[in-house]
């Protein structure tokens, strides 16, 4: 009777993970979350497609998920169960009811996200200003990411922000360029004169995209947005977000695949170059900022390569 018992549990437990197995790897109906973090801060979190799970993080500063996904990360889905947060402050997601969008408290709802949707780890991936979220959150929960994806990321907004001033000065060519090149004056003003003399130009877009194209449809999903720009509105008050991450980057020893856009011109389509992740694999392709709406067939077959490479890793 016992030895019979025992052997019912044990076959009940291997049918269980079998079945569970096969949940997990077959594609699932989207799931659309409002989840609440330990401060009160209500995030949204859509959960689609099937495989293992993949938190992306979007940029902005305090941009949403929404655009990101249709436009080109959804062809991930078959690969991999991805899930879309809007960060708090952004987009469908709440604001913050102390008013925290500190670096520290931002990553912290990152894992907070996983703990709720029961997750033990998770592949990143990560877009533009993401790049910092991402690079923290690896820093701090190391044990809870199992490969990154870096796309079009910035480690250093200083230096990111000479990029946008030099190209946007080559596309400008202004009579007297004394004001964007004075060096007496903090790059970030230098870099917000560069920008509003491109706006006045309608130019601005050409620092990110290489087709009118990508920008009229992206222009189509973001004014589906909510009027939420809270953290848009006070993360450039937090000092912590202007550091230089690629020197933490040396410390993140997970499989790291960074995929730079050529015509870059937002982020710098060298930027890369300054990485020090030990183990990464880099991707220069053809390209702008918005490289997974422009090249998504190139894209989808690095990341899905990446995730065959490192499957026993993660």
């Amino acid at each position: 009777m016992k030895i019979r018992s025992l052997f019912l549990l044990l076959l009940l437990a291997v049918c269980g993970g079998i079945a569970q197995a096969q949940v997990t790897s077959a594609p699932t109906a989207p799931r659309e979350l409002r989840l609440t973090m330990s401060d009160g801060t209500e995030l949204y979190v859509k959960v689609a497609g099937k495989g293992k799970p993949c938190l992306f993080i979007h940029g902005g500063p305090g941009a949403w998920s929404h655009s990101f996904e249709v436009l080109g990360l959804n062809t991930l889905e078959d690969s991999l169960q991805m899930v879309y947060v809007d960060q708090r402050g952004s987009g469908r997601s709440g604001k913050s009811p102390s008013g925290d969008y500190s670096l520290r408290r931002t990553v912290l709802d990152f894992d907070e996200v996983r703990q709720q949707l029961g997750f033990p780890s998770w592949t990143v991936l990560a877009h533009s200003f993401g790049g910092i979220l991402a690079t923290e959150y690896a820093y701090y929960f190391p044990k809870t990411i199992s490969r990154m994806v870096l796309l079009s990321a910035t480690l250093n907004l200083k230096a990111s922000a000479q990029v946008q001033i030099d190209k946007g000065l080559e596309i400008l060519k202004p009579a007297d360029p004394s004001p964007f090149l004075d060096t007496s004056r903090p790059i970030f003003d230098r870099f917000m004169a560069i920008i509003t003399a491109l706006n006045e130009k309608n130019a601005y877009h050409q620092l990110m995209y290489t087709t009118a194209e990508g920008l009229d449809k992206m222009n189509q999903e973001d004014a589906k947005r909510p009027p939420n720009y809270s953290f848009g509105q006070s993360w450039s008050s937090y000092p912590e977000y202007f550091q230089d991450f690629t020197e933490v980057s040396r410390h993140l020893k997970m499989p790291v695949l960074v995929i730079a856009g050529q015509q870059d011109f937002s982020i710098g389509p060298n930027h890369f170059k300054s990485f020090k992740f030990p183990n990464q694999r880099v991707v220069s392709m053809p390209g702008g900022h918005v490289i997974y709406l422009e090249q998504n067939a190139q894209f989808q077959k690095e990341v899905k390569q990446f995730l065959k490479k490192t499957s026993r890793k993660s």
